[in-house]
């Protein structure tokens, strides 16, 4: 049974704890540098605003990962969402290295998820 809006919450947690990995923060940095400058409009780096978000969007879609029974568009909104939650809370934690305060942001996402 998929949990509302991204994944099951133990599906999630794994992820994230995937992410929030030290060894792939040099990546993450980077990949957060590139989309700065893509947004800035320069050369080279703006191909990457083509499909940063909707091929996230897409792939959440595609592994049915929001609740059963939505709208097209509820789904893609709630998918959409569950993106910009992570990377919010990725460059957070970069930016920070507060990983016991990220770590509760995602507690509480989850826990509000758990509401609708």
């Amino acid at each position: 049974q998929f949990w509302a809006g991204f994944a099951p919450p133990q599906e999630l947690r794994q992820w994230w704890r995937r992410l929030a990995d030290p060894s792939l923060w040099p990546n993450e940095r980077l990949f957060f540098e590139i989309y700065a400058q893509a947004l800035q409009g320069r050369p080279g780096t703006t191909g990457l605003l083509e499909d940063v978000v909707d091929a996230w969007v897409d792939r959440v879609i595609e592994l049915d990962l929001v609740i059963p029974g939505r709208t097209a568009a509820e789904a893609r909104a709630e998918a959409r969402l569950g993106v910009a939650v992570i990377r919010g809370l990725l460059l957070d934690l970069l930016a920070t290295g507060d990983r016991p305060a990220v770590d509760a942001a995602l507690e509480r996402y989850i826990a509000l998820q758990r509401l609708l």
